[in-house]
């Protein structure tokens, strides 16, 4: 009897021992190998959703291309790459045209690079005594600066005397009064950006028909005045790329 209790108890002991070896051995490794791809299945699901929802973003963003590229075409024709002179002679013409005035003569200086309009002070006013007399000035805070007077309100860290130009420009138009006046409305609505900064007429001295055979004659009783107009026209400078100087 005590025989048989040691062989059960033995056998008892055996498979124990059996089922804890395979469980180490066998079926642990398998809930690991297990538990580490479920872990990278949920990554790949998560990252898989994060490129996703960016294919969708840029799915959208690509849809409105042609607007940009339309855009994007209108802002190079006002501020094209380089200066871009012969068209917009080809401009100057076609706008002498349409307003009948004669475009006499066209100057277009060398490009200057971007100045950005300085804040100044104002002025300080003196203080005086009751008898008139200038006082000794007080000590006051300094006051701030200010936008010049015409300086645009908004200015662009991003336009820098590296990336932006301006040339400056002067024509001389003859026409009737009206007509030059139209003619200095398209220079600053037209598709190549011009800031006026400058324009006179005078009284021409002959009054003839333009010498220009497409600008249309005027009335004989119409008086004919010559324009002169100063402005800036503006250009994008692409920066220059270094040489790359070869080892040798």
């Amino acid at each position: 009897m005590d025989k048989n209790r040691l062989w059960v108890i033995g056998s008892v002991l055996v498979m124990v021992v059996v089922v804890a070896l395979g469980w180490v051995l066998g079926v642990e490794p398998q809930l690991s190998v297990t538990a580490t791809a479920n872990q990278q299945l949920a990554e790949v699901e998560a990252t898989n959703a994060a490129h996703e929802s960016s294919l969708a973003k840029l799915k959208e963003d690509f849809s409105g291309i042609d607007a940009l590229n339309q855009q994007l075409a209108s802002l190079s024709q006002s501020v094209p790459s380089g200066t871009n002179v012969p068209a917009y002679v080809d401009q100057l013409d076609a706008l002498a045209t349409a307003n009948q005035v004669t475009l006499k003569s066209l100057t277009v200086a060398d490009a200057e690079a971007y100045t950005a309009v300085a804040p100044v002070a104002p002025a300080v006013p003196a203080a005086s005594t009751e008898a008139g007399a200038s006082a000794a000035p007080t000590p006051t805070e300094a006051p701030a600066p200010v936008a010049a007077p015409g300086a645009p309100p908004v200015t662009n860290a991003k336009i820098t005397a590296d990336n932006f130009a301006s040339l400056a420009v002067t024509i001389s138009i003859s026409g009737s009064y009206g007509n030059v006046l139209n003619f200095v409305n398209g220079l600053q609505t037209g598709s190549r950006l011009f800031l006026v900064t400058g324009l006179s007429t005078t009284a021409a001295a002959d009054a003839a028909a333009p010498a220009d055979p497409k600008a249309a004659k005027p009335a004989p009783s119409t008086p004919i005045v010559e324009g002169t107009i100063s402005g800036l026209i503006y250009s994008i400078v692409t920066p220059t790329v270094p040489a790359v100087v070869g080892a040798g």
